[in-house]
């Protein structure tokens, strides 16, 4: 937990702009003494002193790890195209069926945008928010979440944060305020770079393709602001991106993802994993392909997911 800054509450960087003056970001003993109070670890100084509450550890050194979103999907379809997987970019236009099982699959390629078909025994629905657009009868909606990617002034250790921030009276002094919470997520990544989300919002309707994708500059600004009040590094950092993606969620009380047969004879759903999309991602393959190739799942128990029990 921690107390955010006004955003008035800034040290004065004008010398600084001119090259005259440049904050060298180094601690006091005081300052240091009150992140290890708060029982920091002694590696994640890159905190404001005087905004920290307190810290909780969800895990030991070595006992959790992080990927890069791009990198792993792009890495793990080189990977299938190296065992023979063709990645085709394309839409799906729809499933065709013959009887109750699967007959093929049509899609627009994204290229040339001609409509193509592709005959086939088995077919994974894995669409995320755009579940429904292929499978109507999907229990999937979707979120807006935004985020942002700040290059800090100064490198940052390796923690993911999971924040609580505090937020004071007319804390953007452009827009009066009342006192308010946020809890904006922090990853620090190994390219000296920091991604930073924030919360999720249902304004602005699921688009046709991701490149349609609308991003509003207000909740990335809001983003950069939260974090920003807690560490002066992000502060005073560079804004690389500003983005903004859709989660898909299950629209039942039992939540999800949904895992495994439909119902269909070769139709198989892998969706509503909500922002665990890339945390599940191995398993859902690995469950997948033993449904496809076994018959059922054996890694693991998933009766509860079943999206039978939605259909």
């Amino acid at each position: 937990m921690a107390k955010g800054r006004p955003l008035s509450d800034k040290k004065d960087a004008s010398a600084g702009a001119s090259g005259s003056s440049v904050s060298l970001q180094k601690r006091s003993a005081d300052a240091m003494g009150k992140l290890k109070a708060a029982k920091f670890p002694k590696d994640l100084d890159w905190f404001e002193p005087e905004t920290v509450r307190s810290y909780t550890s969800m895990s030991d050194p070595g006992e959790t790890a992080q990927v890069h979103p791009y990198l792993f999907t792009t890495s793990i379809a080189k990977l299938a195209e190296e065992k023979g997987a063709k990645i085709i970019l394309g839409s799906v236009t729809g499933i065709d069926y013959s009887g109750d099982a699967v007959q093929s699959v049509s899609y627009t390629d994204k290229e040339t945008g001609e409509s193509h078909s592709i005959s086939a025994t088995d077919v994974v629905v894995a669409a995320g928010p755009w579940t429904r657009s292929v499978l109507p009868e999907a229990p999937i909606t979707a979120t807006r979440a935004h985020s942002v990617v700040i290059r800090p002034v100064e490198p940052v250790s390796a923690y993911t944060l999971f924040t609580s921030i505090d937020l004071p009276a007319n804390f953007d002094p452009t827009k009066p305020s009342r006192p308010d919470e946020a809890s904006p997520e922090i990853y620090a990544r190994p390219d000296n770079t920091v991604y930073a989300c924030g919360e999720g919002d249902h304004v602005v309707p699921l688009p046709k393709t991701s490149a349609d994708v609308e991003v509003d500059q207000v909740r990335c600004q809001d983003i950069i602001n939260q974090v920003g009040s807690i560490s002066d590094r992000l502060r005073d950092g560079e804004v690389l991106a500003r983005q903004a993606c859709y989660l898909p969620n299950v629209a039942a009380a039992r939540g999800g993802p949904l895992i495994g047969h439909t119902g269909t004879k070769g139709l198989y759903l892998a969706a509503g994993h909500t922002c665990w999309g890339i945390q599940n991602a191995p398993g859902t393959g690995k469950l997948i392909s033993e449904f496809v190739f076994d018959g059922a799942a054996k890694s693991a128990k998933i009766g509860s997911l079943d999206p039978r029990n939605f259909l």
